[in-house]
């Protein structure tokens, strides 16, 4: 008889059995086949919203295209995410054509520089400020309301006001707009500052100085080198170069340690 065990957070431990539990492996492995092949997941250009990562670590494997180790996460909170943004696209579109014009720019594809280029969710003509959705849970929510939304979160928010800026817009804040993934859509969180171009062109430069240093210490080819590019405490266990207990950086990443 088949059985199948939720994963164990606390809320459902008990295996299911028979029928039922064919039905629920079936629909884990069609949801986590489809997560792993949807186009977010297949991009290896980094992205607006890499560039800000902390960790650098992190963005050197990103650049060189490395092995992926850490891949067998839950693809569910992104797949809400991606419902969400598609959600919200088609009604902002609806709301252009209740105004009879564009107000809103709705999944805009951006040219940063080079070859860097974004979707930007939002951005309102009438109030000059590219809107960002972050669908979160609620503790995530509860620090983003108290701390801000972090230098990754805010940088990908001014880079993709440089590329407005770049298309001809007049931007003049960015705004990040957290959206509760349960609960009640009052219960969102805005934060907004105005628009300074000199941060995306700083975490640019900073990843110009990457790309330098991969040039320069090719860990590629020599594999000690890895250990040149700092680690930094960044959801280390969301990273897909993440592999506890790990001594070689040409296989995976141990994490960041703090003192």
């Amino acid at each position: 008889m088949a059985m199948f065990s939720q994963p164990d957070a606390g809320w459902a431990t008990v295996p299911l059995s028979g029928l039922a539990a064919t039905i629920a492996t079936s629909v884990v492995q069609t949801v986590k086949n489809a997560g792993a092949n949807a186009p977010r997941s297949l991009q290896r250009v980094i992205g607006p919203s890499e560039i800000g990562m902390p960790c650098t670590r992190r963005m050197a494997y990103k650049l060189l295209d490395w092995p992926e180790v850490n891949t067998d996460s839950d693809p569910w909170a992104s797949i809400i995410g991606t419902a969400t943004h598609t959600w919200m696209a088609e009604t902002y579109e609806a709301e252009n054509r209740r105004l009879g014009r564009e107000r809103y720019l709705v999944e805009k594809r951006l040219h940063i520089r080079g070859n860097i280029y974004g979707s930007a969710d939002l951005y309102d003509r009438d109030l000059r400020v590219n809107n960002d959705w972050k669908i979160v849970g609620a503790d995530r929510l509860k620090d983003y309301r108290t701390k801000g939304p972090g230098d990754q979160y805010r940088i990908q928010a001014h880079t993709y006001g440089l590329g407005q800026e770049n298309a001809g817009e007049q931007v003049e804040h960015v705004a990040i707009t957290f959206l509760p993934r349960g609960g009640r859509i009052d219960g969102l969180h805005v934060w907004t500052e105005p628009y300074d171009r000199s941060i995306a062109l700083g975490a640019l430069e900073r990843l110009d100085n990457v790309l330098v240093a991969l040039d320069a210490l090719d860990p590629a080819t020599n594999p000690q080198n890895w250990a040149m590019f700092p680690a930094t405490e960044a959801y280390c266990t969301y990273c897909a170069y993440f592999q506890p207990g790990s001594t070689d950086l040409s296989r995976g990443c141990p994490g960041a340690t703090t003192k």
